[in-house]
């Protein structure tokens, strides 16, 4: 199976988690009925001074990668500066946050159960 990223329609989200301005997202839906774990599986966008504000994990976690850009990632109270190719979890318990603060950051979100 091939999911083209030309077929995705794109969602805008209004202060995503209670963060800032605006995330667009690309949702990957293809994965969400398959047996296995996932709930999502989004490219996400965030513009200069956008946020997806701090959240809990309870019943699952979430990684981040960050496929280009830089920005800040709140880590359980920490602000920790993010950019291109690192990788940041949040586990089961936990809460995170990341915002774009000079420049547009583009990252992959997964919540596994």
């Amino acid at each position: 199976m091939v999911t083209k990223f030309c077929d995705i329609n794109p969602s805008k989200i209004e202060k995503a988690r209670g963060g800032e301005g605006f995330a667009e997202c690309f949702a990957y839906n293809a994965l969400y009925n398959k047996s296995g774990c996932i709930k999502a599986f989004n490219l996400m966008e965030l513009e200069a001074g956008s946020s997806v504000g701090v959240h809990s994990h309870v019943h699952d976690f979430e990684i981040y990668i960050i496929v280009e850009g830089s920005g800040l990632y709140f880590d359980n109270g920490k602000e920790v500066e993010v950019s291109k190719g690192d990788m940041m979890l949040c586990d089961k318990g936990e809460s995170h946050g990341l915002k774009a603060v000079n420049e547009k950051i583009r990252f992959i979100a997964a919540i596994i159960e």
